[in-house]
């Protein structure tokens, strides 16, 4: 209930966090770019002098004091960008399956091991579940160049970082506890540690695009309405919007994207939204029923007739003189 709408209310897709994400990626990618020309630096000083050189390792220094703050920071905002991505896939698309549930969002970037495929498939599931109405079929998670290039080059990044510590801590100690180490050493070293700082900025320039796709994509799927059977339907189809939300300009005119499917399962909230008057159609008031005419009053009875007098009796037994 954190997430999606409440009361009707749309979700609305992360563009604050988007924007803060990019902006930490590309601030750890200029950081990159620094740590790249150090190592440069150190591996031509080394092939001529054989010493590290000070400018190589102060610029070293500048770029990790730089990248690391940036770096945590811009993890933390990724990860919460994606759970608050990941939420709003089960509202826009709720019939598509995912593979793991939405904790995974977070939990998947601190399993051991699991860190190197867990996220990747949830940012694959948000990835399909966010892709517009009417796009093209063939753009799923699984044949993404974007998806794929970006995973390969941040497991490659720590692949080779851990390879540069192990090499880093082969460092042989001489009688008087100097740590030393052969000009060969240090050149296997800073070439790692070139070879690692260029899949991290391509890993950290490609998960920028990656926020900025996929928050694009519910943007514009948002925008398209989810269809009937959904919370927030009511507003997709041009009814008022709730709670605030700004009123379309021409709400006759047909939006340019592909219309909504009906039929789609209501979102399960576990219990019923309540009602809503200004989210719902305005119904015309009934016509008044005429009335029926009153029943025509009864006609007076007639009196009954009189009966006719009877004649007078004659006695026949008396006679006269």
């Amino acid at each position: 209930m954190a997430a999606g709408p409440l009361l009707g209310r749309p979700p609305k897709a992360p563009t604050g966090l988007s924007i803060a994400a990019q902006i930490l990626l590309a601030v750890g990618a200029f950081a990159s770019v620094g740590t790249i020309i150090g190592c440069i630096m150190r591996l031509s000083s080394l092939n001529s002098t054989g010493s590290l050189g000070s400018s190589a390792s102060f610029v070293i220094g500048f770029s990790t004091v730089l990248f690391l703050p940036t770096f945590i920071a811009g993890i933390v905002v990724f990860i919460v960008w994606c759970f608050r991505a990941r939420a709003n896939s089960d509202v826009i698309a709720p019939q598509i399956r995912r593979l793991y549930p939405r904790g995974w969002a977070i939990a998947g970037w601190f399993v051991p091991i699991g860190w190197f495929w867990i996220p990747r498939y949830v940012v694959g599931d948000v990835w399909t579940a966010s892709q517009p109405l009417g796009s093209d079929p063939r753009r799923s998670s699984t044949r993404s160049p974007l998806l794929n290039s970006w995973w390969i080059c941040w497991c490659g990044f720590w692949v080779v970082d851990i390879v540069s510590l192990i090499a880093d801590g082969t460092a042989s100690v001489d009688t008087n506890g100097t740590v030393t180490q052969s000009t060969s050493s240090l050149t296997t070293i800073t070439l790692l540690s070139l070879v690692s700082c260029v899949l991290r900025l391509a890993a950290g320039l490609l998960a920028l695009f990656v926020v900025r796709r996929i928050t694009a994509f519910q943007q514009i799927r948002i925008l398209q309405g989810p269809g009937e059977g959904h919370p927030y339907a009511a507003p997709a189809l041009g009814y008022p919007q709730p709670l605030g939300y700004p009123q379309p300009p021409y709400p006759q005119q047909q939006p340019p994207f592909a219309p909504a499917p009906t039929g789609y399962p209501p979102y399960g909230y576990p219990a019923p939204q309540p009602y809503q008057p200004s989210v719902l159609p305005q119904l015309a008031a009934p016509a008044p029923v005429p009335a029926l005419p009153a029943d025509p009053a009864p006609a007076p009875t007639p009196p009954p007739a009189p009966e006719p007098l009877a004649p007078p009796a004659v006695d026949l037994g008396k006679t006269t003189d």
